[in-house]
């Protein structure tokens, strides 16, 4: 019999130490500008640069935690069940830029108008006229968990195969923010509500974008242990087949502070307005293949410390850069001078799915009674 199968219950904690897929945001969510052009912070307009967005945006590594439990259901340790749950700890990624007291530099939200299809941008910051600025905050967690009965296929001396199957379940939330700040200095050159606003008085745009990832599946793999002295490797791989649901959450407001400290709100922000705000739901099918490898050393009988390599890979899901649309009616952003009037309605929201992945170092000890 080999030693890692002698013990009737077993208890993994580990250490986590992952990469994760890097975060998309094909869309410019930001740009600086010169006074210079036609359209300030426009994309093709000669001055402009993308500042946040038009690309990827890349989480590095997390840490986070897993836990394995599992018990033998007879004497000759044929048959088990076994329970694991990992959470990686949140991550995040915050892009801010601010002008200075004069307007400087033109810092703008890149817009594309519904009506003509030709390029915008909503100022936040403008010299000589707006003081302002734009953050961006993008935020992930990635956990799991799964329950399999586990069936020795082969068992030697030294080597020792088992079946699993079971259920297997992932969920990745993510959420996309955009805050946008200004104040006009002069007077009259910003509106809210269509409205112009006066001297120090103040307008805060927010747009959200959150998107929900559930995935549930059945799975079956196999398990390879192979002993030689106190050393001993592991081998696991697995597959799930299942549905992903997902939920995507629009969100948008406009707050305006007057010089007294007032405040009134309306719906809607830039990107994120009346056109697209909602709840938007949908379940498509998704393959979540997995795989593990450990080395490990036995301590005593009952304790041994382990090293390993994890990957987990989910084969649809919805990410909030994704679902980010440039296209806009002024009509229908609070901010601009032509809130409220007639105009068309931008494209209704469709979701973009990739794919997503997890992978890295794990570190741990095996607990075994």
């Amino acid at each position: 019999m080999v030693y890692v199968v002698t013990a009737k219950f077993w208890f993994r904690p580990e250490a986590l130490l992952w990469d994760t897929k890097a975060a998309p945001v094909p869309q410019p969510i930001a740009t600086s500008g010169s006074t210079a052009d036609a359209v300030p912070g426009a994309i093709g307009q000669p001055g402009t640069l993308v500042v946040f967005g038009g690309g990827t945006a890349s989480f590095g590594y997390v840490g986070g935690v897993r836990l394995e439990t599992g018990i033998w259901l007879d004497e000759g340790r044929v048959f088990g069940l076994e329970a694991g749950y990992f959470v990686l700890i949140q991550q995040s990624r915050e892009f801010s830029q601010q002008s200075d007291g004069f307007g400087n530099p033109v810092i703008a939200r890149p817009t594309i108008d519904a009506r003509s299809g030709g390029e915008g941008s909503h100022v936040d910051s403008l010299p000589d006229q707006f003081l302002g600025g734009v953050d961006v905050i993008l935020r992930s967690e990635f956990q799991g968990a799964n329950c399999d009965g586990v069936l020795n296929l082969l068992q030697t001396q030294r080597v020792r195969l088992d079946g699993l199957l079971g259920f297997r379940y992932l969920s990745l939330v993510e959420s996309l923010n955009i805050y946008d700040q200004s104040s006009d200095f002069l007077g009259g050159g910003s509106t809210f509500g269509g409205a112009p606003l006066s001297t120090s008085a103040t307008l805060s745009d927010f747009d959200g974008f959150r998107l929900t990832n559930s995935f549930y599946g059945g799975s079956g793999g196999a398990r390879l242990y192979y002993a030689q002295g106190r050393f001993y490797f592991t081998a696991l791989g697995k597959i799930a087949f299942g549905t992903v649901q997902q939920r995507a959450t629009i969100s948008g407001s406009t707050l305006f502070t007057n010089p007294q400290g007032v405040r009134t709100m309306l719906p809607g922000g830039v990107l994120a307005t009346t056109a697209n705000m909602g709840n938007y739901y949908q379940n498509p099918y998704a393959v979540a293949p997995e795989g593990h490898f450990n080395l490990g050393y036995q301590i005593s009988p009952s304790v041994t410390a382990r090293i390993g390599y994890s990957f987990i890979y989910l084969s649809n899901v919805a990410r909030p850069g994704d679902q980010v649309s440039r296209v806009t009616s002024a009509n229908r952003i609070p901010s601009d001078p032509a809130y409220g009037g007639t105009g068309p309605v931008p494209p209704a929201f469709q979701f973009h799915t990739s794919t997503y992945w997890a992978q890295g170092l794990n570190f741990g000890l095996d607990f075994r009674f």
